[in-house]
């Protein structure tokens, strides 16, 4: 029986355009267009992609830079009923082939930059039937035969008046992500349409999207950045799009656009900090969400002394997207007036949405507050489970309740310390270390830009610590051991240490943990 109200993402984006039509809804610095354009161009992709035989719940990559196309492709997927399938622009050949051969895509659209990969990757996929590649390359002469590649243009050009599309139901799998992989290959993650819906929606809510809002994205819309262009859409406001980051271009965007929010990883805001020294006045700038990475509490100090309270962040992951807890602006000015950096140090409290339990590893108890345990959440936008990993699937989503694989503990009132994740606990002499707890004490001094920590192994403690470390001025390693020393237990000190100029990350910006850890495991059976 049909329920009345929407459940779909057609529908509700469908009761957006309508709603909004004559607003600016999107710019890149080259074109802006309003929800009437974006419900236009989206609806006409959605027919090309009907046409030509897209149905319900097959996947349809995007592979496209932050610019007005990428969302009007990703909307032209929703709307022909099929699952979208987001993918960094970043990413290498080898990493794009084993994308689509896990997800078995059909279509994906791509832009120039990425043409190159996408070529190579098109040899090996073998459900790949069609390319559509953005701007005036040209594609007749592409080498693979058993794959049609088409101009943006021209693919839609053959498209017969907008027609009927398929018609997805509340549970279709609406879209098909992929976590970061940072201790293993990644995984896919389904999601169905009611679950985009209410996860849109909570958005919207946590954060105070409004009709009256302009928002900056620079961070891949593949990724945290589309979910948050896609609620202020849905809220009316206008969103401004950007690729590559770049300190000065930003904050001139930022007054002139008079931008009302934006989004950054703990990086891109460290830079604008370094890249300011004289202070900061943009005075429409409402909000900076943050999140994806831990932020050091120092960094987190200068900004807000610089900024103002404006810093709102979130902790979430692929299976519970963006939303598992929040910690908005006015609990940060509260808590950096109070000089209680424990609290800037936390992820803040559940979301509407969610409820968030400290669980017992090995009993599955739930635990009081000041204890140690996994992370648990339960939420109306959880995933569905893995693409063809059952198991994994099982292990991860227990009665409803997403087990995070992150540990941490919640205090008296409610906030939520992350320290680690749980195959990054290190486990030496029997005691547990969480690496995040030692990085940050490292990170504290002036010297050290960043850090990771892991454990190595060691034939008296199966594992010893070990960090490696950036650094900004001359130190010895002995200095840094010593200092450390001065705020650790014996058993959490790193017993050795090296200097690099970077550490290894992931194409989102995370440190690659796994990568740091391999060379020490090398020779080894086991990595943890």
């Amino acid at each position: 029986m049909d329920s009345g109200y929407p459940q779909t993402l057609p529908d509700v984006f469908a009761r957006a355009f309508r709603k909004f039509a004559d607003r600016t809804a999107l710019a890149d610095g080259v074109e802006s267009v309003t929800f009437g354009d974006l419900d236009d161009r989206s609806a006409r992709f959605a027919t090309a992609l009907a046409d030509r035989g897209v149905d319900v719940g097959d996947r349809v990559g995007v592979l496209l830079p932050n610019e007005v196309l990428f969302p009007t492709v990703d909307l032209g997927v929703i709307r022909a009923g099929a699952t979208r399938l987001p993918v960094n622009p970043e990413h290498t050949a080898t990493e794009l082939t084993y994308l689509l051969e896990d997800s078995e895509a059909r279509t994906l659209v791509c832009g120039p930059a990425q043409l190159d990969a996408v070529v190579e990757a098109a040899r090996s996929v073998a459900a790949l039937e069609t390319v559509v590649v953005a701007g005036d390359e040209e594609v007749a002469s592409f080498p693979d035969a058993d794959v049609e590649w088409h101009r943006y243009g021209e693919f839609l050009a053959d498209v017969p008046d907008l027609t009927t599309v398929p018609t997805p139901g509340p549970d279709d799998v609406a879209g098909h992500f992929y976590t970061g992989g940072t201790t293993s290959r990644p995984k896919g993650v389904h999601y169905s349409q009611q679950c985009l819906v209410e996860n849109l929606q909570a958005v919207v809510t946590e954060f105070g999207f409004s009709g009256t809002d302009v928002g900056l994205l620079v961070p891949p819309l593949s990724h945290s950045a589309g979910t948050f262009c896609y609620a202020a859409l849905l809220a009316g406001g206008t969103v401004h799009l950007r690729t590559g980051f770049d300190a000065g271009s930003l904050l001139e965007t930022v007054d002139d656009e008079r931008v009302t929010w934006t989004f950054l990883v703990p990086t891109m805001i460290y830079r604008l900090l370094d890249a300011t020294p004289d202070g900061l006045d943009h005075p429409s700038l409402e909000r900076i969400i943050y999140g994806a990475a831990p932020m050091r509490v120092d960094r987190l100090r200068e900004a807000i002394e610089r900024f103002g309270p404006v810093f709102h962040q979130f902790y979430g992951q692929t299976e519970v997207p963006n939303l598992i807890t929040s910690f908005p602006p006015r609990e940060h000015e509260v808590a950096f007036a109070a000089g209680d950096d424990d609290r800037l140090a936390s992820a803040g409290t559940p979301c509407l949405r969610a409820t968030v339990e400290i669980r017992d590893e090995e009993t599955d108890d739930a635990l009081p507050p000041g204890e140690v345990g996994e992370v648990v959440v339960a939420a109306p936008y959880v995933f569905d489970g893995y693409h063809e990993r059952p198991a994994e699937t099982r292990e991860t989503l227990r009665d409803g309740w997403v087990y995070t694989g992150d540990v941490g503990v919640v205090d008296e009132d409610g906030y939520l310390t992350l320290l680690d994740r749980a195959s990054d606990v290190i486990v030496t002499g029997g005691m547990n270390v969480y690496s995040q707890a030692v990085e940050q004490v490292l990170r504290d001094h002036p010297a050290v830009d960043d850090a990771a920590v892991v454990g190595v192994p060691h034939e008296e403690w199966g594992e010893a610590v070990h960090a490696v470390v950036v650094t900004n001025d001359a130190v010895t390693i002995e200095e840094l051991r010593s200092s450390a020393g001065e705020r650790l237990a014996s058993y959490k000190k790193p017993k050795s240490m090296t200097v690099v100029d970077s550490l290894p990350t992931t194409t989102l910006g995370k440190v690659d943990r796994s990568a740091v850890r391999e060379r020490f495991w090398d020779d080894g059976d086991r990595s943890i």
